[in-house]
């Protein structure tokens, strides 16, 4: 048998492994050379447990420091949280927390140079609300959300900052969750557990849609603005709408009881949605896919589900299983799993308890959707913050193939990926 021939066969035979799933719970070791030599696509901000900020890929062998000032300090102590990408991934917002006998709060912007140490730039000063999440509108301004208080009766405000000039109060609410529409440059707020109404930034009324909302968080704008998804209130069920904004249209999803969270895949094809039979947060219940152009509701899980996350291309759906909790600590167990809509087989990539920073932002998912990216720019990999044995906490990328055991990138309680 000739050379080339054998080289024909073992071609082959790479393609045919290549092709077919390994069996259930097999993954293969982490490569040390596909680690170092492998191709990187975008950068991971990481909130370490020290409080400060780190750069790295997705390698975890290139790891910088952008802060280093976190902990005590004159004006109390110090810690950065929750940071979001700008749109192009050349910069980073984040909240510093002050904490002292009142908390402050500045909201800070990371210009990220090429081998320079990064530049400061402070947006917004505030006192006596703690951070809960950062998003970009555009290139020049931020959307900040802030809380007062714990539990169901905590109080939420948004603010709008710009580059130069002080925030602006947009909406606060008991609770207040959103979502922004960047085609039309107008906010949905879901105020009180109550209240649907809309806001245009270049306008200072609102406009009231409903005053009988049902158990949901964040209303959800379709990615192209025509759409606009919410549940409503009707005798002893909810009902989750779908309304057209031009024309004006309304269409009837389904009926549940109880509550409902939801996001739109980034194509507007189909709405991913977790049903709760309680109405309580977070949601957590059986996983839907409701395929807008046809109408047809498939169930993807029958098991709760906390939180789902879509890839950047629209064809992948991560979601977060919960397998076990323990109310005295707190802790869940999650199983990470990948879905190809509309098909209903899932690739499990792994086991983990969240860190208490990566719980918070899947409790709340339906917010964070749109402004915290889990996925690569290239949708191979997604991140996760998970608990370790030994009490550390450290992130993770999970290749979505589910071949690969889950490769450690250093230690952290959270981190994002770059739009690019």
């Amino acid at each position: 048998m000739g050379k080339g021939y054998k080289w024909v066969i073992v071609l082959f035979l790479i393609g045919l492994v290549a092709a077919c799933a390994p069996p259930s719970g097999f993954q293969l070791p982490d490569d040390p050379l596909a680690r170092a030599m492998g191709r990187r696509v975008g950068r991971i901000v990481i909130v370490g447990g020290d409080g400060n900020l780190y750069l790295t890929d997705q390698s975890g062998l290139r790891r910088q420091a952008l802060t280093e000032d976190a902990g005590p300090s004159a004006e109390g102590r110090r810690a950065y949280r929750l940071p979001a990408w700008s749109p192009d991934g050349q910069r980073l917002a984040v909240f510093e927390v002050l904490s002292d006998e009142t908390t402050t709060t500045r909201v800070i912007e990371l210009e990220l140079p090429a081998q320079r140490p990064p530049t400061r730039r402070v947006w917004g000063v505030w006192k006596g609300e703690e951070p809960a999440l950062l998003r970009w509108l555009d290139s020049r301004s931020l959307l900040a959300w802030s809380r007062t208080g714990t539990g169901a009766r905590a109080g939420y405000a948004l603010r709008v900052l710009e580059a130069e000039g002080g925030p602006v109060v947009l909406a606060r609410g008991t609770p207040l969750f959103f979502s922004w529409n960047p085609v039309r440059r107008t906010m949905a707020l879901h105020r009180e557990g109550r209240y649907l109404e809309l806001r245009a930034l270049d306008r200072e009324e609102t406009e009231r849609r409903s005053d009988r909302t049902a158990a949901f968080s964040a209303p959800a704008w379709s990615p192209d603005g025509r759409w606009l998804v919410w549940a409503e209130q009707e005798g002893d069920a909810g009902v989750l709408r779908l309304e057209g904004i031009d024309p004006p249209t309304s269409r009837t999803v389904f009926t549940f009881t109880g509550g409902v969270a939801f996001a739109w895949s980034p194509t507007g094809r189909y709405l991913a949605l977790i049903t709760d039979p309680t109405t309580t947060l977070p949601r957590i219940g059986p996983l839907d896919l409701y395929d807008v152009g046809s109408g047809q509701r498939i169930r993807l899980d029958d098991q709760s589900n906390l939180a789902l996350f879509w890839s950047h291309d629209g064809r992948r759906l991560l979601a977060f299983r919960l397998l076990e909790a323990d109310p005295a600590s707190g802790q869940v167990l999650l199983q990470a799993r990948v879905y190809e809509p509309p098909g209903k087989g899932a690739r499990e990539l792994g086991a983990f308890i969240p860190t208490r920073s990566f719980l918070e932002v899947l409790a709340f998912f339906d917010v964070f959707q749109s402004s915290a990216s889990l996925w690569s720019p290239d949708d191979r990999f997604v991140l996760i913050a998970a608990l370790e044995p030994g009490g550390e906490a450290g992130i993770y990328a999970l290749h979505t193939s589910g071949w690969l055991e889950p490769r450690r990138l250093g230690d952290g309680v959270l981190a994002f990926w770059s739009p690019r």
